[in-house]
């Protein structure tokens, strides 16, 4: 048996995660009775109908998408009280910040409901019902066949007809792909927008161990945080409003005080983002030899430069906090991935299933008709296009998302673009688009950023780019700029800086206080950087490629798909859908892990590990003075067991992206701890799940009820919980 996750139906638990090989899976056969079973005697106390039920009342309406599916989170109380995690609701909180009131490293407690902090366009999204409406779709898409040729924008054509006939009252209908198109499912959910920060506790606890931890084990982190979701009067979705009520919750999650021991059952609700676990060997390669290195080796770079600036400085490190927090995450990630693909011979084992597949291709003509070429032609087109995409990769980090002024050159660009379309010569300061993006992006930029240290990214960026990218895709302007500077990206980067609009904010108010010729912003040495080329340039250069090849990616990358889906059913294997941000259950149990020859970790850490790691002169493992006194006092209350605090665990739950603050539940359905972080040993695991090495870490729910309890002071939120202790 290995991983085990589930999708949801309209009648029932649609996918379980399930037994295969050395595979980790996210299956999509309607839960019979044999999985149920399966379930059952891996512990689950539940029914299905009690996990999800479209009449309502079950676990999964206490199960929350936030921000579109960005992570997710749980109501915990008939209030509307949810929690998800700290690196949530970082940004909220970042936000919130100032120099005089650093909510972000002195936490934040809400007393009182009023006093409770709006959060302008933080959404949460419930499901309320799924419908599957895979023959209807396709009906509906040969019949528009008929009519004429698809064009890019036929699925969307689809979707909004369906959506459209199923539209119905308080509710937003999306249609869901599943395998690419092998089944459609309809998602009817609830969407509210008045959702207000209720607390969250210092940095220095939510995210403690910072990047020296992430991704590892053992960690000591309090990953949480709490919000409030308000509704009209009527208990309807409504926009803030200060007569809002909070939301009278059709379920909320009952939280266990029992803690886990080894080998429990664990489940974990929530919306997982993006995996690819039907990549082929030749995307993972892709990814492997050209955009992960591209990736981790120019994103680290730029947190080097962060890192020292924020370091030297408190206010820089306000400003840049949430920046390189966002940024840090996918940096290792990248890393550790590469590192898990060799280990584990990733690339290997997918190529041995194609092989497999090759072989189910061959053995009947009509599959030799519709498949016959489709991995050789798989095969070419990634190495047709592997120069350019390096190329494109290395633009894109370097100076689309490189240094932050050259983020704004672009949407400069976009004003003179926006003039020459309409025909016009010149831009006038009240025009609106300028007055927009003078006072919403251009003048905010130096609050949020600090014009020395982006000038010192700003040359990193531009040694990889001139490195990386051939001088055939810069555009004259750009070459002649660099001649002119003796050829040297660093006195290029000065001569920008020093000449730009957008880089003083002298010279940027003088600019957009009177009439402006278009061609004074093109003119601006920032713009003629963001000009050097264009990723549809890159895109141009690749489209050729293939067609010059003959091949056509994205329906090699369908057929691969429904190629290696149609086998496994026809062979009983499980198959399961690729992770889509709706909303999956995954289960398993609470248990360490064997990491390397003759290193074995632990399921469980404690306060004890907090204290072994503290250090005041680390900002990663520096903590207040009051959490560690309260820490050596060992007050640990009816969440302490046998006089330990317990931290962190591990279970070997099926998750990726998304599922951040996701409820981890036990058998009885019970809160037991919220979902964070994956192990380094299972990075590879969005496209090849490695049994025994996939591990979701877990901050243990006692801790979090501490850390408000007896830490923060804000113990009157437990009074709308409920608890159990059996």
């Amino acid at each position: 048996m290995k991983k085990r996750f589930l999708a949801f139906s309209a009648a029932l638990l649609l996918t379980v995660t399930y037994a295969v090989a050395d595979e980790g899976m996210w299956m999509a056969n309607l839960l019979d009775k044999q999985l149920y079973q399966l379930m059952k005697s891996k512990g689950l106390k539940l029914s299905p109908a009690e996990i999800y039920n479209e009449n309502g009342g079950a676990l999964s309406d206490a199960i929350i998408a936030i921000d579109g599916g960005s992570c997710s989170g749980s109501i915990i109380s008939p209030n509307g009280l949810m929690i998800t995690n700290h690196h949530c609701a970082y940004g909220d909180v970042h936000a919130l910040s100032t120099p005089e009131k650093n909510y972000l490293e002195d936490g934040f407690w809400a007393m009182k409901m009023d006093d409770e902090r709006p959060i302008k366009g933080k959404t949460v999204t419930f499901l309320r019902r799924v419908k599957d409406v895979t023959e209807e779709t396709h009906k509906l898409m040969d019949s528009l066949d008929k009519i004429g040729p698809r064009g890019i924008f036929f699925m969307r054509k689809v979707s909004g007809i369906l959506e459209d006939k199923y539209k119905t009252p308080g509710y937003e209908v999306g249609l869901s792909s599943m395998w690419r198109g092998e089944k459609y499912y309809l998602y009817f959910m609830e969407t509210y927008t008045d959702v207000r920060l209720v607390g969250a506790p210092p940095v220095s606890v939510g995210a403690f161990g910072g990047e020296t931890d992430n991704w590892g084990w053992p960690q000591h982190k309090g990953d949480f945080a709490m919000y409030r979701v308000y509704a009209g009067k009527d208990g309807k979705p409504a926009e803030y409003s200060s007569s809002n009520v909070p939301l009278k919750a059709n379920r909320y999650l009952t939280i266990s005080t029992k803690g886990v021991k080894e080998n429990d059952y664990t489940m974990i609700l929530g919306y997982p983002g993006r995996t690819n676990r039907y990549t082929s060997s030749f995307e993972l390669k892709e990814k492997y030899d050209i955009l992960n290195p591209v990736i981790s080796g120019v994103r680290r770079a730029k947190l080097d430069v962060w890192k020292k600036y924020m370091d030297g400085s408190d206010a820089i490190r306000l400003k840049y906090s949430d920046k390189y927090f966002g940024i840090s995450n996918y940096t290792d990630y990248a890393k550790w991935e590469n590192i898990c693909i060799n280990r584990f011979d990733i690339i290997e084992k997918i190529a041995a299933n194609e092989a497999e597949l090759q072989n189910w291709i061959n053995a009947k003509p009509e599959r030799v008709a519709k498949y016959g070429k489709m991995l050789e032609n798989l095969k070419k087109g990634y190495e047709t296009i592997a120069g350019i995409t390096k190329i494109k990769e290395y633009f894109r980090e370097s100076i689309v998302r490189g240094a932050e002024f050259t983020g704004n050159a672009q949407r400069f660009n976009t004003i003179a673009s926006t003039a020459i379309k309409a025909k016009k010569d010149s831009i006038s300061p009240s025009d609106s688009n300028v007055v927009y993006f003078y006072k919403k992006v251009a003048k905010p930029a130096f609050e949020s950023s600090d014009v020395t240290a982006d000038r010192e990214l700003f040359k990193v960026m531009l040694r990889y780019y001139v490195k990386e990218v051939p001088a055939s895709y810069m555009v004259p302007e750009f070459k002649e700029l660099l001649a002119k500077c003796d050829n040297s990206t660093d006195k290029l980067a000065d001569y920008v800086y020093d000449n730009s609009v957008l880089t003083d904010p002298a010279r940027l108010d003088n600019f957009f206080n009177v009439k402006r010729g278009v061609n004074e912003i093109l003119a601006d040495p920032m713009i003629i950087i963001v000009k050097s080329s264009g990723i549809v340039e890159y895109n141009r250069t690749e489209d050729k490629l293939l067609k010059d090849a003959g091949l056509d990616m994205a329906s090699l990358r369908t057929d691969y798909t429904h190629a290696m889906y149609e086998m496994n059913l026809e062979k009983g294997n499980s198959t399961y859908p690729d992770a889509n941000s709706t909303m999956r259950l995954t289960y398993g149990t609470v248990g360490g892990i064997n990491a390397r020859d003759a290193v074995y970790y632990g399921y469980q850490t404690t306060t004890a590990g907090i204290l072994e790691k503290i250090d005041p002169t680390n900002y990663e493992f520096k903590v207040k003075p009051g959490y560690e006194a309260a820490l050596n006092t060992a007050n640990w209350g009816k969440w302490g067991q046998n006089g330990k605090l317990y931290v962190n665990f591990l279970s070997d739950n099926d998750i990726t992206g998304g599922n951040s603050g996701s409820a981890v539940l036990n058998a009885k359905g019970e809160l037991i701890g919220l979902a964070f972080d994956g192990n380094r040993e299972s990075m590879a695991g969005n496209a090849y799940f490695v049994n025994g090495y996939n591990k979701c870490v877990n901050v243990d729910i006692r801790y979090i009820m501490w850390v408000i309890d007896k830490y923060c002071g804000a113990g009157y939120l437990l009074n709308e919980m409920k608890f159990s202790d059996k």
